[in-house]
């Protein structure tokens, strides 16, 4: 699997909630909120959601040397903000994050 895989089965899980949202969408809310109001502990605790290896889990927080590239850093971006929007949207969450992780690093 990779990292893009991990974030399809998150998906999946929250449109399986859908139309209101359920525990999937409200723990996704709620670490994204804690991941953007916190700090790295949150980080850390908000994209273990989406790593099942601690390689995976070094590219999403990022401990893994891949910190200043510029496609990785939006699309942890925008990992985190996609998962905070309302139940109804949290579908999106892959939205400009696609395979980003999934290449190496643009050196």
């Amino acid at each position: 699997m990779t990292i893009r895989d991990n974030i399809r089965e998150k998906r999946t899980a929250v449109v399986a909630e859908q139309p209101n949202g359920g525990p999937v969408s409200a723990k996704l809310k709620e670490k994204a909120i804690a991941d953007i109001l916190g700090g790295a502990g949150e980080r850390v605790d908000y994209m273990r959601l989406f790593a099942k290896t601690p390689g995976e889990l070094a590219r999403l927080i990022p401990s893994d040397g891949t910190q200043d590239d510029a496609e990785k850093r939006e699309a942890r971006a925008y990992l985190v903000a996609n998962a905070v929007c309302a139940p109804g949207t949290t579908g999106d969450l892959e939205r400009t994050v696609n395979d980003r992780f999934d290449h190496p690093p643009v050196v």
